[in-house]
C-alpha cells in the first residue's frame, strides 16, 4: 500500500507549480481585498480535493490494469486512497498553519485582515473537502471518472428540483418563526464539532461502499 501512496504523492510533487500560481493568485487577491482568508485555505484545499485528480490520472495511464496485475488486493488498492486522503489531509492543515503565521510575521495585518477565526474557518474548509472526497470516491469506484460526474450532476439536479418544486407547493415551514440567532449561534459554538462528527461518518459510509463497489467491478 505504501507503493501507491507515494505513487499518488509523486503527482502532487508533479503539479507544485500549479499549485504555486493558484497560492500566488489567492494571495495577491487577499491583499488586495485586505482580508487573508481566501490565500490561507486556497492551497491546503486544492491539495485535500487533488485525490479526486489521482483518479483521473490512474485512469489515463490504466494504471489499475498494472495495480491489479500484483499481489495487492482490492481491499489494499481502495484503503491505500484512503489513507492518501488522511495524509493529505494532515498536510494541508499543516500548510494552512504555516501560510498563517508566515502572514501574521510577514505582513503584519491587523485584526480585520487576518485572526484566529480563520484558522477555525480553514478546519471547516477542510471537512468540507474532505465530504467532497467521501462522496466522489464510492461514485468513481462504482462508475469511473467520467460517468461519475454525470452521476454525481444528475444527483445534483435531482436534488435541486425536488426542493424547488417543494418550496413552491409545500408551505410546510413558515420563515418568520425561524430564529436565525440562535442557528447562527450554534454553528459559531458547535459548528466545527458537529462537521466533524457529520463527516467521519459520511467518510466511514464512503469507505464501505467503495469497498464494496471495487470488489465487485470486472475489468
Amino acid at each position: 500500500m505504501r507503493g501507491l501512496i507515494i505513487k499518488d504523492l509523486l503527482f502532487i510533487k508533479s503539479t507544485w507549480k500549479n499549485l504555486i500560481v493558484m497560492f500566488i493568485g489567492s494571495l495577491l487577491i487577499s491583499i488586495a481585498l485586505g482580508n487573508y482568508l481566501l490565500a490561507i485555505c486556497v492551497l491546503p484545499v486544492m491539495l485535500l480535493t487533488s485525490g479526486i485528480s489521482t483518479f483521473q490520472t490512474d485512469e489515463f495511464y490504466n494504471t489499475e490494469a498494472y495495480t491489479l496485475a500484483t499481489p495487492l488486493s482490492r481491499f489494499k488498492i481502495v484503503t491505500s486512497k484512503y489513507l492518501f486522503t488522511l495524509l493529505m489531509m494532515a498536510i494541508a492543515i499543516y500548510i494552512g498553519l504555516i501560510i498563517y503565521y508566515a502572514i501574521v510575521i510577514i505582513i503584519h495585518p491587523g485584526f480585520n485582515g487576518i485572526n484566529t477565526d480563520m484558522l477555525k474557518q480553514l478546519l471547516m474548509f477542510e471537512l468540507a473537502s474532505l465530504l467532497i472526497n467521501a462522496i466522489f470516491y464510492p461514485v468513481i469506484y462504482k462508475y469511473g471518472c467520467e460517468k461519475s460526474r454525470f452521476v454525481l450532476m444528475s444527483i445534483v439536479m435531482l436534488l435541486l428540483g425536488v426542493g424547488s418544486i417543494a418550496s413552491v407547493y409545500i408551505n410546510v415551514i413558515n420563515v418568520g418563526e425561524i430564529d436565525f440567532t440562535k442557528i447562527v449561534t450554534f454553528i459559531e459554538n458547535y459548528g466545527l464539532i458537529a462537521l466533524t462528527i457529520f463527516v467521519s461518518i459520511v467518510s466511514v459510509i464512503s469507505y464501505g461502499l467503495s469497498l464494496l463497489f471495487y470488489r465487485h467491478k470486472d475489468y
